[in-house]
């Protein structure tokens, strides 16, 4: 005859409790996490001042573009937009009609899920505190050959 084994010996503990607490974690940090810091970069340094203040709701339908000083120059600037870097200093310099190219790609796709217009598009400029007032111009002028219109500026260009 076999001997029974005694199920106090194999006791296992209960994991139900534990999974819980890490998916309420999970929920609980997901909650917290700020979206809008996404679209910012750290080579970006805004001025102190009321008008670069984060808008008070998220914009719908927005592209941020940044303008930062490129690696290595304080008086060189670039669009960025995402992880895609932009480099001009003139009208009709190839990485202008490059970036005018990009935004007509968030065009289309705004056009395409979404079913509206650029009209309906909000474009955000965060621009260096030191960045020169006709880099900002030359930006602007790219995003209206695109036909995008509203504009909300986080920024305080200099005149150079």
């Amino acid at each position: 005859m076999a001997k029974k084994r005694n199920s106090a010996n194999n006791a296992e503990g209960d994991m139900t409790p534990m999974i819980d607490m890490v998916f309420q974690l999970l929920i609980f940090f997901m909650i917290l996490i700020n979206f809008a810091d996404a679209d910012q970069n750290a080579r970006v340094k805004l001025p102190d001042n009321e008008i670069v203040k984060p808008p008070e709701m998220p914009i719908p339908d927005a592209v941020t573009l940044q303008i930062a000083k490129q690696e290595g120059s304080d008086k060189k600037y670039s669009v960025l937009i995402g992880a895609e870097e932009f480099k001009f200093d003139k009208v009709g310099d190839g990485d202008q009609k490059r970036l005018k190219l990009a935004l007509d790609k968030e065009v289309k796709f705004v056009k395409t899920v979404k079913k509206k217009t650029a009209k309906d598009m909000t474009v955000i400029i965060r621009a260096d505190k030191d960045a020169p007032i006709r880099f900002v111009n030359l930006t602007i002028h790219t995003c209206q050959e695109a036909d995008l219109e509203n504009f909300a500026l986080r920024a305080i260009a200099k005149v150079k």
